[in-house]
């Protein structure tokens, strides 16, 4: 692997995770549905699309810094696998219908964000 390319996700990931430490406490939190988790995975989506979008539309992305935005930082700012526990939790719980919207609003929102990203790079 080139060092540089590893540098690069080792650098987006630390920046990715301080923004998703910073990102989960900007909103309240509320018990019954977790919105900080929901809040980095939009972020983490739109940026995705975003970066994504730029290469689809033809801007060129060094492979550096594709690897510092896209696996780094959108890698360590996405929470799916806090997403999935926290749904899990939900229905440990017997919260059976906030889960299923976790469920939905993640999904939703997520890939529509990942879409608006990509046509926002279109400008």
């Amino acid at each position: 692997m080139n060092l540089r390319i590893a540098l690069a996700v080792m650098l987006g990931g630390a920046f990715g995770a301080l923004a998703r430490f910073y990102l989960s406490g900007i909103l309240p939190v509320y018990k019954e549905f977790p919105v900080g988790t929901l809040l980095v995975n939009s972020t983490a989506s739109l940026t995705l699309g975003y970066l994504y979008g730029l290469m689809f539309w033809g801007f060129y992305v060094p492979a550096d810094w594709r690897a510092f935005f896209g696996t780094g930082f959108c890698g360590a700012l996405s929470t799916f696998s806090t997403f999935s526990y926290e749904t899990f939790s939900l229905f440990r719980e017997g919260e059976y219908t906030m889960g299923l919207l976790n469920i939905a609003a993640n999904v939703i929102i997520t890939i529509t964000l990942v879409f608006a990203g990509f046509i926002l790079a279109r400008r």
